[in-house]
């Protein structure tokens, strides 16, 4: 997929996240029943923060053009993304970031937020068939060419043990950021 077509997908993306489509709604409601600490209120509030902070055209193209990316990633990487589960679609940005720059992620999904975003990613998929090859799940995350990974620093340690040979970004509980290359 081409740049632009990534911006397209992901503004349909942010109208789906805000409709009443029955699987969205029905993955919001497994996901408070499966999480308790994951209310209706927060699902909503990180779904419409997405939206408003992210998959709006004219922000993806203001932030695509700061970077100056190529309009077809010259050579993409498989980029294993271990999502946490802290809070409602808190690996989106992490995800977003992948997906944008025309790099194929790899996601682990936290065992606490397993439901939303198989639907973001099915949606993505029906849209744009091609995304199937570009976006995965898988519980391992074996064979990558990088990786970003979120958690306590208890499981960082786990992460700098298993992806530390590797280019990789692994967030604790602070606040970080790396440039990859």
């Amino acid at each position: 997929m081409d740049l632009e077509n990534r911006i397209g997908l992901l503004v349909e993306l942010g109208e789906f996240m805000q409709s009443d489509d029955k699987s969205w709604m029905a993955a919001k409601t497994r996901t408070f029943h499966h999480n308790a600490w994951f209310v209706p209120d927060f699902i909503e509030l990180a779904v419409r923060q997405i939206k408003a902070q992210f998959l709006q055209r004219e922000s993806l193209e203001k932030w695509v053009k700061d970077y100056r990316m190529p309009a077809r990633g010259s050579s993409p990487k498989k980029v294993g993304l271990v999502m946490a589960g802290n809070i409602p679609l808190v690996g989106f940005h992490d995800f977003l970031c992948c997906f944008i720059c025309g790099h194929q992620p790899v996601i682990k999904l936290s065992s606490k937020d397993p439901w939303l975003f198989p639907v973001i990613l099915e949606f993505i998929k029906r849209k744009n068939p091609s995304a199937s090859a570009e976006i995965q799940t898988d519980s391992t995350l074996r064979g990558m060419d990088a990786y970003i990974a979120t958690g306590s620093n208890n499981s960082a340690r786990y992460f700098d043990y298993y992806f530390g040979k590797y280019p990789s970004l692994i967030r604790r509980n602070r606040t970080s950021i790396a440039v990859l290359k």
